[in-house]
């Protein structure tokens, strides 16, 4: 696909979130930032942050209990990068790899995504917290690629809309729809599987070929042109809302597994 190819694999420099930076010091955050920091993400669906340097993981794991419950990390693949149950360290330490379970961990873009899109509604986060350790050489490489939701709904079409309100994943008996409507706004609940065949029910009257059409139409509008990109500084962090964006990541160049400095964000997955 070669808009998915054009925005993650081609070292494109994408333009930050438009989301206003609040400044503090990893030492004032909590007693008084931090409240900004959650206005505009009630308002925007994403929050970034700039801090003198990072949070310790205490005053992290303070900051998503801010948010909301953060949740376990159980899958075996990730546990030796986990820390207090829910932390997760995202650390550059492999090269291109085909194995999912350790492509979060290497030099590989990540396709777009919501977080958990095969889950029921109430087990999917609602935020993604990303906080930044090191950036690495290169803060433009391995950026993470924001999609508004809202602005996919409008490229797709009603047409598309309707049906992709009566489809959903077909192992996923109690999942979403692709497509719901949540607080007035478009919400997906769609992970772009790459050459991974998907597998829908349709629950509605519309002939296959035209659910294949508008999965292949919401996949196209995924990556056409309306993304954004974190440039990671040491201490910044970014607050995704899972019902607003679409997230993933651009590759980095193979050599950056070997850096003496590679990337290392924290991640927390907030319910």
């Amino acid at each position: 696909m070669t808009a998915r190819r054009n925005l993650l694999d081609n070292g494109t420099i994408l333009p930050p979130p438009a989301a206003e930076i609040v400044e503090a010091t990893a030492a004032g955050f909590l007693g008084g930032p931090v409240h900004d920091t959650m206005d505009g993400l009630a308002s925007t669906g994403c929050a970034v942050v700039r801090l003198d340097e990072p949070l310790s993981t205490r005053q992290f794991l303070a900051f998503g209990a801010l948010l909301g419950q953060a949740q376990p990390e159980r899958d075996p693949a990730v546990l030796p990068y986990v820390e207090e149950e829910v932390v997760l360290n995202l650390r550059r330490e492999h090269a291109t790899t085909a194995d999912v379970s350790l492509q979060p961990f290497a030099t590989n873009s990540l396709s777009l995504h919501t977080e958990s899109s095969g889950r029921r509604a109430a087990a999917q986060p609602r935020y993604i917290v990303l906080m930044c350790v090191a950036p690495g050489h290169d803060p433009t490489a391995s950026q993470t690629v924001l999609v508004p939701m809202a602005a996919v709904a409008d490229r797709i079409g009603p047409r598309a809309a309707a049906t992709l309100r009566e489809t959903r994943y077909r192992h996923s008996t109690e999942g979403p729809h692709l497509l719901r409507t949540v607080d007035g706004r478009p919400v997906f609940s769609f992970r772009d599987f790459l050459s991974q065949t998907l597998e829908w029910t349709h629950l509605g009257d519309a002939a296959a070929h035209d659910v294949n059409q508008a999965v292949l139409g919401l996949l196209a509008a995924m990556y056409d042109g309306c993304a954004t990109g974190v440039h990671w500084a040491r201490g910044m962090i970014v607050v995704i809302d899972n019902t607003f964006f679409f997230h993933g990541r651009t590759a980095s160049p193979p050599a950056a597994a070997a850096s003496a400095a590679p990337r290392h964000l924290k991640r927390l997955r907030i319910m």
